[in-house]
Order: structure tokens, then sequence, then C-alpha cells
């Protein structure tokens, strides 16, 4: 079951709502500001006059037409298919006529289009691209950013998704470890059925009401493992298979993915209790150092396995480790090695406090 988070949430609509949603009000206002600044610069006395709105209007359409142009339709084209020559030629066309355009239109047109009114060329072609150079340099950008902010967005529920999926695929996996440790009990009458099925309980409540969030309390986490191989323990013969686990340092404050370390522990106990070794074992090892794991499991197994080991077909392990690649990447190590009879994981991974 994952429980969403509020902040995070509230935070998404907000960005949606910014940059994803609702496009004409984001055009509206980009032209909205940009009429202003012209406003302000084209207007010949302290206030701005009815001559100073025609001008800034008629000089504002060529400039809107040309950006669009280039983002319409030069943009996805070529832009984005990473036909860069072919791109800026086309923009450098689309900036020289933009240019000229207004050039002419100034110089000699906009006579015909209005006779009642006096109209000056103020700027050179230079001047004129440089206007239009700028306006379609800063859109470009704009729309650029936009779809980098689309990937980033897109990547990132691609990674929510990923991981639910993977942890999804964890949980069942893991309860189903747990009802045959039960299962077998309860076919020898066991009188410890009623403690174990209490400790089964605790994981899943665990399970359900912890691991929907993206971390849980490092603390927390080793204790489900520790209620784990307890249970495990009511499933062998002592005098055949040795269980120990191992906790050193403080976990209080640190934070680690819910569900992270228990596919290796499964792992161990998979090979650990059907290797034919006459006394096999499993040793658990977490040790803690400042902000750092360091964790640890050997067991014990048979050759005949080294095809599955060496291919980690298993579920458990699999999504672990594209959960580590996900979740911390560049803050991880793994090793997996298989000797003569032991099979031994180490795991190095570097934590966040609360």
């Amino acid at each position: 079951m994952m429980v969403p988070r509020k902040k995070q949430s509230s935070r998404s609509k907000f960005t949606d709502l910014l940059i994803f949603k609702n496009r004409w009000w984001q055009h509206l206002l980009f032209w909205g500001v940009a009429l202003l600044i012209l406003f302000n610069i084209f207007k010949g006395s302290g206030t701005i006059e009815k001559i100073d709105v025609i001008y800034t209007l008629i000089f504002f359409v060529p400039i809107v037409a040309v950006v669009y142009l280039n983002l319409y339709m030069a943009v996805p084209k070529f832009l984005r298919k990473e036909r860069y020559l072919v791109y800026i030629l086309i923009f450098l066309l689309l900036l020289g006529g933009g240019a000229l355009f207004l050039y002419f239109l100034f110089d000699s047109w906009i006579d015909l289009l209005l006779p009642d009114f006096y109209f000056i060329s103020y700027y050179t072609i230079p001047a004129l691209m440089l206007y239009t150079g700028v306006f379609m340099v800063l859109t470009t950008l704009l729309k650029l950013s936009r779809s980098w902010f689309m990937l980033l967005r897109f990547e990132r529920m691609t990674t929510t998704y990923q991981l639910q999926s993977l942890q999804s695929q964890i949980n069942p996996h893991f309860l189903l470890n747990s009802l045959q440790t039960i299962y077998a009990l309860s076919l020898e009458k066991s009188k410890a059925s009623p403690e174990v099925i209490l400790q089964l309980s605790d994981i899943l409540k665990y399970t359900l009401y912890e691991t929907g969030q993206p971390t849980v309390e490092l603390e927390k986490e080793i204790a489900m493992i520790r209620d784990y191989v307890d249970m495990y323990r009511y499933r062998v013969d002592p005098d055949l298979t040795d269980i120990r686990m191992e906790e050193i340092g403080d976990p209080e404050g640190l934070m680690i993915a819910p569900m992270l370390l228990i596919p290796f522990i499964e792992n161990s106990f998979k090979h650990g209790l059907l290797s034919g070794q006459e006394k096999s074992f499993i040793d658990i090892q977490t040790d803690i150092r400042e902000d750092r794991l360091l964790f640890k499991v050997c067991n014990s197994w048979e050759e005949s396995e080294l095809d599955e080991v060496q291919h980690q077909k298993g579920i458990g392990i699999e999504n672990t480790r594209q959960r580590l690649e996900l979740l911390y990447p560049g803050r991880y190590l793994l090793d997996i090695e298989a000797l003569e009879d032991t099979f031994i994981v180490k795991l190095s991974i570097e934590l966040k406090q609360k």
C-alpha cells in the first residue's frame, strides 16, 4: 500500500499549473510584459501617446509572427530532430527576414497603410536584427526549458512508478516465504506457531504502514529483519543450521528505503538451508559507521547452484539491484561473491539523516 505525500502532491500540482497547464496565459503574460517594455522604449515623451501605441503595435506584430514561425516550425522540425545546421540557417533567415520586413515597413510601406500618420524609421537593419534576435533567442530558450522540465517530470514519474512496481513485487515474495514458514510449523503442530504468527503480524503491520513512504527509519527496518530472522529460526533444526545476526553501531536518525535488505536475507535462507553441507549456516551483520551502513550476509551453498547465482534471476535480488541504482546512484557498493562453500553479499550504502 503506497501512502501519498501531501507536500509532494501540492508541489506537483503547483508545478503543473505553472509550467505544464494553461499555456495560453503564459503566452499572454510574456507578450504583455514585452509590450510594456516596447511602449516605454518607443514613447516619444514622458507619457505614452496614441502614436506611440500604434507604432509599437505595428512593430510588435511582425516580431510575434517571426517568433511563432521559429517556435512551431523551425524548432520542432529541425532543432528537436538534431538537424542543427539546417535550424541555424532557418533561424538566420527568419532573423534577417524579420529585420528587413520591419525596416521596409517603417521606411515606406507604413505611409501606404496609414497615410494620416507620420512615422520615422528610427532603427537600422542591424538594430532591428538585434530586437528580433532577442525575442527569438529568449522564446526559444523558454520553450527548450519547458521541454527540459517536462523531461525531468517524466523521468521522475517513471522512476516513481518503477520503484512502486519493484516494491510491490518484493512484498508478495516476502509474504510467500513467511507463510511457508508458518505452514511448515503447522504441519509439525509446533507449539511455536502462535508466537511465529504474532511475529508475522508485526512484520505485515510494518509492510502495510511503514513501507508506503520513500524512506523509513533504519532502526525499524533492522527490527523487522530481526523479527524475520527470529521467525525463521523456528523452521530449522539448530543442530543442523546455525543462524546468527549481529548488530553493530547506532542506527538512530538514519533513513533507508523500505524492504531494501530483506531480499538478500531471503536469498541466504534459500541457499543456506538447501545446501548439502552437514552444518549449514547463515550469518547476518549490520555495521553502522556514521552515515554509512555496511551490510553483510554469508551463507553456506552448493556449487551446483553456481549458474543461478551468476545470473541472479531471483525476483528479490534483481529488484534490489534496480532499486539501488534508482535510489542510491553513486552512493552504494554491492559485491556478491561465491566461494567454494560460502556465498557472500556485501552492501555499503551512504544514508541520509532523518
